[in-house]
């Protein structure tokens, strides 16, 4: 296992090497007209590339395109038709899709007990869990079609550790192991699929919980640091990977224990059927190497810094 820490602090002329141009690429942001979102979008149409916002708050994502140029398209992705019609937007506009960001996000407003709401509960999985999903299965033919590219996903520390926050953890929990085990099944189409796992940020989402945070002592990103990350994590070029994002410690590969099941190299997985396949006369037990593909195991090699105590998108 490689052990040599990945770790890049706020973007400047000495880190300009470790961040990803997306000069002339199209790129299709999600949760574009949020804080993340936003920054994103001046950042990338600054640097000459083709950017597609989608919000489900018009009057939020068009003031964002207004003022950088971008395309706006109004879509709730939690459903599977908005973000087809999101991917059809960008290759009808700029011909193609080269990277894309799925970033929209929803705080739980709900807990298990006396408060429980069950349709906040399912709205919360849906926009965090479903839109990945979601996301990409639309974008992944017209990535196909340009010979590949990056698909990167906002998670949250909290889908690292424990979180009192319960249901936003376990839906930020559910998209990193979506990620690292979908990672290497997209290997082959030269497609790469990274999450993102920011700790406390400042944007629209979780302002009421700013001053707490502060109070507390909790260090708070601005949200050029996450755009910074997804330039990392793309320029990185690895599949699979976490990336830490925390405004003390900057921005750091995730280490993952790399838990070996018995004979689980020799299953394969299609169209949502397993079989097994048979051993060799030089079968190693059926251990996959991390990076094989389609029954491995994607890996995450790297030091781990602390998290942050809170939640951030």
């Amino acid at each position: 296992m490689d052990t040599t820490p990945d770790t890049a602090g706020p973007a400047g002329p000495e880190r300009s090497a470790d961040l990803a141009d997306f000069a002339g690429k199209v790129v299709l942001i999600t949760g574009g007209g949020g804080g993340i979102g936003s920054a994103a979008a001046r950042r990338f149409t600054a640097q000459g590339g083709h950017v597609v916002l989608a919000d489900i708050d018009r009057a939020r994502g068009e003031a964002v395109a207004r003022e950088t140029g971008a395309l706006f398209v109004r879509a709730d992705t939690a459903e599977l038709a908005d973000n087809e019609r999101l991917v059809r937007a960008a290759v009808d506009r700029f011909g193609g899709l080269d990277a894309v960001w799925l970033n929209s996000g929803v705080l739980a407003g709900s807990a298990i007990g006396d408060g429980f709401d069950p349709e906040a509960y399912r709205r919360l999985l849906a926009v965090n869990v479903d839109s990945v999903v979601y996301g990409v299965q639309a974008a992944l033919p017209a990535l196909r079609a340009r010979g590949g590219g990056s698909i990167t996903v906002t998670a949250s520390t909290t889908g690292l550790r424990p979180s009192p926050d319960v249901f936003y953890a376990a839906s930020k929990h559910a998209v990193v192991g979506l990620v690292r085990s979908l990672a290497p099944a997209l290997a082959g189409d030269g497609v790469t699929l990274n999450v993102l796992c920011p700790g406390a940020v400042e944007t629209p989402l979780i302002a009421g919980r700013l001053a707490a945070w502060r109070a507390a002592g909790v260090a708070v990103a601005a949200p050029d640091l996450v755009v910074d990350a997804m330039a990392v994590a793309v320029r990185d070029g690895r599949t699979g990977q976490a990336w830490v994002v925390a405004a003390d410690t900057g921005i750091t590969r995730f280490e993952f224990a790399d838990l070996v099941v018995a004979g689980e190299g020799r299953l394969r997985f299609a169209d949502g059927r397993v079989t097994s396949t048979t051993a060799g006369p030089h079968d190693d037990g059926g251990h996959d190497a991390p990076g094989d593909a389609p029954g491995a195991r994607p890996g995450g090699p790297a030091a781990a810094p602390a998290a942050p105590p809170a939640p951030g998108r």
